[in-house]
């Protein structure tokens, strides 16, 4: 199950949603866009933010945890077709561990910070300046 974590983590990192981050970071650092201001890059609304120790700037893409949920699992079903025989705590289970994985494979090879919430969303940001 370790290895499928990873290579689900990896597949997931190479998404669209962390393209249009990269681009949207590099778009906002190139125009100076202010904070507060959004970002339309493909289908996704980025915010231009001040970063929470207010020294720079970062995008950030807020989405709804069950949407990134299903994708994800898409992924790993693509990956292993042992997915759909996966009780709901052994799905919850694998998530779990997949969010921590995920998060420290985008910092690491992607600079891009990943969090849980606001409420019920999942939060990604990069930065766009320091």
């Amino acid at each position: 199950m370790n290895e499928l974590i990873s290579k689900a983590a990896a597949k997931a990192s190479q998404g669209e949603i962390f393209r249009a981050l990269a681009y949207g970071a590099l778009k906002a650092r190139a125009a100076r866009i202010a904070p507060n201001q959004i970002i339309r890059i493909n289908e996704f609304d980025l915010m231009v933010a001040d970063d929470e120790n207010g020294d720079g700037l970062v995008v950030q893409i807020i989405l709804p945890l069950v949407q990134m949920e299903g994708l994800v699992l898409a992924w790993a079903r693509e990956l292993d077709g042992c997915v759909e025989s996966w009780s709901d705590h052994d799905r919850r289970e694998w998530l779990a561990v997949f969010w921590g994985e995920l998060a420290m494979y985008l910092a690491k090879w992607q600079d891009i910070k990943m969090r849980l919430g606001p409420g019920e969303n999942i939060t990604f940001e990069k930065a766009v300046s320091r």
